[in-house]
This record gives C-alpha cells, structure tokens and sequence, in this order.
C-alpha cells in the first residue's frame, strides 16, 4: 500500500487537498438532482444573484493583503499580513452593512430583481466570513497545512448543502439557498480557526499592531493595484450573472448558475487543488532562485492531461446529461454548459497558474489584463442582447474568454522564467 501512495511532497500535497476537495464537490453535485426539484430556476438565478453581489463586495474587504501573505521570509510577519487582512474584514464589512441599509431596494432593483432586496442585508455577513476564511487559508497555505485546508473545505461544503436540502424540503424558497451557504461559511471558518489556534497559538500571541501598519505601507501594492484588478476580475466572473438577469431574466441567470455549479466542479477538485500547491512552491523558488520555470511547466502539463479528453467528452453530452440528471426543465442548462466547455477548458488549465502575477509582483499587467477581461465580458452581453437571445450571449462570451485565457498563458509563462525584458511591471 505505501508503494502506492505517492512518494514526492509535491504529489502528496495535491493528493491530500484533492481528497479534501473531492469530498467537498461531491456533496454539491450529489444533491443538486434534489435541490432543482425543490428550487426552481427563477429561485436559483435570485441566489446567484446574492452571491454575484457577495462576490464582487468581497474584494474590498481585506484590501487583498491576504495575497501577500505568502511572501514574507519570516512566518511572524505573515501572520502579521494575515491578522491585518482580518481586520479590515471586519472594518469593510461595517461600511457594507450601511450600505446596504440606505440602498437595498435601489441595488435590487439595478439588478433587475425587486424580491432581491431583502437578502441584501446579508451580504456584509457574508464578506466579512469569507474575508476572514481567506486570510486564514492563505495562512495555512504558507505553513503547507493542507489538511487544514482539506478539512474546512469538506465542512464548508456539507454544512451548506445539507442547510439548504432541508430548507428546499421546508418549502423557503430562495431563502434556503441564502441561509445554508451562510452556515457553511460560519462552520468552515470557525473549523478552520480552531485548527490554526490549536497549532500556531505561541505564534498569534506575538502579534504587535504597528507591526502590521508598518508591513501594510510595505506591501501597499497590493491594495493599490490588486483591489481594481481583482474587483475587475471578479466582476467579469460574476458579470454574466448579473446581465443575464438584466438584459434577460432570472431564469436565464438560473440555468447558467446550475451550469456554473456543474462546471466548476472539476474547476475545484483538480485545478484548484494544483493551484494551491503551485503558489506555495512557486513562490518558494521564485524567492531562491529568481524564476519557476520547471515548476511551471510540470504543472501546465499535468492539468493539460488531465482536462483534455474529459472536457471533450463532456462537450457532447451536456444537454442529455443535464436532462437526465436535473429534470428536464433543465435541459437548457445542460446546453449552456455546452457552450461554456471550450471556455472552461482553458480557464481550467490557465487559472492555477495565473497566481503568477503575485508571486512575479506583476499586479500593474494583472490589472490591465483585468479590465480586458471585464471589457469583453460587457461587450459580449451588449452584442447578445442585440441579437435578443441569451445563448447567443453566451457563445460570443465564450469565445471572448478564450481570448482572455489564452493571453493570460502567455504572460504568467513569461513571468515564471522572469522574462522581465517583456513584460516589464
């Protein structure tokens, strides 16, 4: 049995995170045949609109430090970063809550969903959880605790599933979907938590607030570029959501949120699990040696391995599969997925290695291939709305993430050899 296993720290580490993350989307994929016959697709495009929302809000909260928590030489002044980014979670979190008390209604109706307005109000909760979940991660990420990691993702995930299967079978609505991700976000960062006190409490009672002031004005870039940039980047994610929802229905912004669900599955299980272990080791060599290359190419091999003949496979059977497995009201969904495959093919190889632009502190070119992104994404939309049909949206989307995607490769390539003669910051 031990000569099974895999024997580089490398291998282990994204074995144990895959674990972790396997179990983590497998109880999502699992129950969503049950939770599209409790929920309708009106009631899944308004919850997606909460976390679009959620998402985008999110990026302001810790100012991006949390990024740079992996940088320092010195695991005290990371903790430093890490305990700085929670703070401001907390202190942005605050301001979004005032917000939202004086604008709900106004917000909900720009996005084209009145009934949004009252889960609004939860949106600040939901920022500050995950502003604080994310500087505890990228925490745990440096000390290479990927079991940590593993743990609270499996917990976040089941939690939040089985809150909503029991609110879809009490008849809440829309509701149920809101509530059970707060309590998979309350349990994963309590867990998570628990887990670093337990092991690096010596580490935490060390902490000196100037301290954090001073690392704050050192890695100041960070909020400086990272939070446009990063904003940017997830507005583009979250955008199709938002103008589905807009510029057609609700019901539109629900198959594409089942379509999402479905998708990012392996987008998590793999690639998110090679990501995470790529920035830990990549950063480490880039500080030792100057360039990453050799990490960089062994990892773009694997995830091209991995993706190629899955994602083709995927591509022909989406709509059948969809049907089958959601009902068939869904088989919309299944075709929009069909659509989305090529996209989703290159984000998955290009993505974990795009944490590139931190480790080669290239955070000016991150933040103009951002608002390239989030330029296509608009344009995409605006061109689908003139032709009057939301897969029309979606295919010239599609296509013009392809583009985006495949520039990306090309730049964090040039970073891990440290071809700075190129692409200069």
């Amino acid at each position: 049995m031990r000569r099974l296993l895999p024997q580089s720290t490398y291998a282990r580490n994204v074995l144990t995170l895959m674990t972790g993350t396997t179990l983590a989307q497998a109880i999502p994929v699992a129950i969503s045949p049950l939770l599209t016959r409790l929920y309708s697709p009106e009631e899944f495009g308004r919850f997606a609109l909460y976390m679009a929302v959620t998402m985008i809000a999110s990026v302001l909260v810790t100012g991006r430090y949390e990024l740079a928590i992996l940088l320092p030489r010195q695991d005290k002044d990371a903790l430093h970063i890490a305990a700085l980014a929670m703070v401001l979670s907390i202190a942005m979190s605050a301001v979004l809550l005032l917000v939202v008390l004086f604008f709900a209604q106004p917000i909900a109706v720009l996005l084209g969903d009145a009934a949004l307005a009252p889960w609004l109000y939860w949106v600040p909760a939901s920022t500050l959880l995950l502003g604080m979940y994310q500087s505890l991660n990228y925490w745990s990420n440096r000390k290479a605790q990927y079991k940590r990691l593993a743990i609270s993702r499996t917990v976040q995930s089941g939690s939040a599933s089985l809150a909503q299967l029991g609110s879809g079978y009490a008849g809440s609505g829309a509701v149920g979907l809101v509530g059970g991700q707060i309590t998979g976000q309350v349990l994963a960062t309590s867990v998570l938590a628990r887990l670093i006190w337990r092991e690096d409490h010596g580490l935490i009672r060390t902490l000196l607030p100037l301290r954090s002031v001073a690392l704050a004005k050192k890695y100041i870039d960070f909020p400086k570029y990272l939070i446009v940039a990063h904003g940017f980047n997830t507005a583009s994610g979250q955008m199709p959501v938002l103008l589905l929802s807009a510029l057609f229905n609700t019901t539109a912004a629900g198959f594409f949120t089942l379509t999402q669900r479905v998708m990012a599955a392996p987008m998590a299980l793999v690639a998110g699990a090679l990501g995470d272990v790529f920035r830990q080791e990549a950063s480490q060599a880039y500080m030792r040696q100057g360039q990453c290359k050799a990490i960089y190419q062994k990892t773009f091999k694997r995830l091209l391995l991995i993706s190629a003949v899955p994602f083709t496979i995927f591509f022909f059977v989406a709509p059948a599969l969809f049907a089958w497995m959601f009902g068939e009201q869904w088989r919309v969904a299944g075709e929009y997925a069909q659509i989305l495959t090529p996209m989703a093919f290159l984000q998955f190889i290009t993505s974990p290695l795009s944490s590139m632009f931190m480790i080669a502190e290239k955070q000016r070119l991150d933040l103009l291939w951002q608002i390239f992104l989030l330029f296509l994404v608009i344009v995409s939309f605006v061109l689908g709305k003139f032709f009057s049909n939301s897969a029309d949206a979606l295919k010239i989307f599609s296509s013009a993430y392809c583009l985006a995607y495949g520039v990306n490769g090309v730049m964090t390539y040039h970073f891990a050899k440290n071809s700075t003669s190129l692409w200069k910051n």
